[in-house]
């Protein structure tokens, strides 16, 4: 990896100057980016989608955390083992690691409280009316088929132990005739898709007279549908109908039919990365796409609030998940502090002012500035291999806020250098994986280093952040044309068309 390509991806993405795709009417194209699909992307994916609390990003893939690496803070909650559990992150850890010890319900385990979900009146045991009894109810009561979706569908069908999730959302099924229910009298559900159990979603109860319709489902099963040439499969084996790939729902349980789409159909949004999300998770004040854009532009975006008349019967497990998102420590790099100012062009770029790339550092060698770096938070530098040896890291000055390398400006900070590492594939002839750490050295009586006028720069965990014709930002030091060396820090504006 050339360090000259790493410098672009960070500047392109944190100064925003890259584009954001946007979707159009495309209910009948095929929207899927069939080179995409090889590589198996799910939920699971941390290149394409955000891990959830309870998980770590490794090598692309998410993992389970520990339980001990959980946030401290939350509520006691209840797993299908009969053991309690202080948080809910905790508890999801768990069911991470050993996937039936299910979350059951906030507060302490108690011994009559048992969550049951079942089918009633199908055909046979994978379809039927969904019949449930909360952990705290000892009635058993119908869902109501008011806003009752594939998304829910699948929760049940996955509660139910069918893994690739629910086929359809209708079916024909009869009540006997010695049967006699009130209609209006059932629950209505709320899941995002990500729940493992029907527990986790928030079920209310509506206050009203009028007839509700009762939800009804057919759980996939291996021999429910043959898979035709129009079919698209997921990666967990599930066929589903190519028209319903790319629409921001998840229909195949592992979102894999979301995760390469050029373009998104029905009410979804595209994410810069390829990745199809409802709408109503625009500007809803959580990130759901790795580059942002679903929270930008949000002064215009809202909906309006649906007030009725409900009844809470279970905990909003989705904010408690949110809510542990909030504990973590914030993101902050990337971002400068001084506001932009029009400057005259120069050869090849434009000079720079202090603050303008504070990430940007110099590397001074036995009086001379050969090479720069990027500063990436606490005490490390980014830089490039070719410029540093490990065994001469005595040698090294870090120098900050360096803008002119003749007329020294007051701002600079100067480092000594601890160690370096530079790449273990580094080959010095080829110039492959050409990039280093640098370790600057911490004030002895400090337990980081003291960088005032830098801010670290974030450096790209997914390859899709950029896209070919992206339009980035690059700084540094180099040459103006010929073997000229340049002496004032340059900011030429450049495409990502490299090779």
């Amino acid at each position: 990896m050339k360090l000259a390509h790493v410098i672009l991806l960070l500047l392109c993405f944190y100064l925003s100057f890259c584009k954001v795709t946007s979707t159009s009417d495309t209910s009948h194209e095929d929207l899927v980016e069939k080179q995409c699909l090889t590589e198996k992307f799910t939920h699971l994916s941390c290149h394409k989608v955000f891990c959830q609390p309870w998980q770590k990003c490794i090598e692309g893939k998410c993992i389970c955390k520990l339980p001990y690496q959980c946030p401290k803070n939350g509520t006691t909650v209840c797993s299908t083992n009969g053991k309690s559990y202080p948080t809910y992150c905790q508890q999801k850890s768990l069911e991470c690691i050993q996937p039936k010890a299910k979350f059951l319900n906030i507060g302490a385990c108690t011994p009559s409280g048992q969550f049951y979900v079942s089918l009633k009146y199908g055909n046979n045991e994978s379809e039927g009316i969904v019949e449930v009894k909360l952990a705290d109810q000892d009635k058993k009561m119908f869902i109501c088929d008011n806003n009752w979706s594939m998304t829910q569908a699948n929760v049940a069908c996955l509660d139910l132990g069918f893994q690739q999730g629910a086929l359809d959302t209708q079916g024909e099924f009869h009540f006997p005739e010695d049967h006699h229910m009130n209609e209006t009298d059932c629950l209505h559900v709320h899941c995002r898709g990500s729940e493992t159990s029907l527990t986790e979603c928030t079920f209310t109860k509506r206050r009203t007279e009028s007839y509700q319709g009762l939800a009804r489902v057919v759980c996939y099963t291996q021999n429910a549908v043959s898979p035709t040439k129009d079919s698209f499969q997921c990666v967990n084996g599930k066929y589903i109908p190519q028209e319903k790939a790319c629409d921001g729902i998840n229909h195949c349980v592992d979102q894999s039919d979301e995760l390469c789409c050029k373009g998104c159909r029905g009410d979804s949004f595209l994410c810069k990365s390829g990745v199809c999300i409802p709408n109503k998770y625009r500007c809803n004040g959580e990130v759901d796409c790795i580059t942002g854009e679903d929270e930008s532009d949000c002064e215009e975006v809202g909906y309006p609030e649906i007030k009725e008349e409900t009844e809470m019967l279970t905990a909003n497990m989705d904010a408690e998940r949110k809510r542990i998102k909030s504990f973590f420590p914030k993101l902050s790099c990337g971002v400068k502090n001084s506001t932009p100012v029009r400057r005259k062009r120069v050869v090849g770029g434009m000079p720079a002012q202090v603050g303008d790339f504070p990430w940007q550092v110099a590397i001074k060698d036995d009086g001379k500035i050969n090479c720069g770096g990027v500063y990436i938070g606490g005490c490390w530098i980014l830089t490039a291999a070719h410029c540093v040896r490990a065994s001469k890291a005595h040698r090294y000055q870090i120098w900050t806020s360096l803008i002119d390398w003749i007329k020294l400006n007051s701002e600079i900070v100067i480092q000594r250098v601890n160690k370096v590492i530079v790449h273990e594939n580094y080959n010095r002839g080829t110039q492959q994986n050409d990039i280093a750490l640098i370790e600057m050295k911490k004030p002895s009586n400090r337990r980081e280093c003291m960088l005032p006028n830098s801010v670290p720069a974030c450096v790209p965990w997914s390859p899709y952040l950029f896209h070919p014709n992206d339009t980035c930002i690059v700084s540094g030091w180099g040459r103006e044309k010929g073997i000229c060396f340049q002496f004032v820090h340059q900011n030429p504006g450049v495409g990502n068309g490299w090779e």
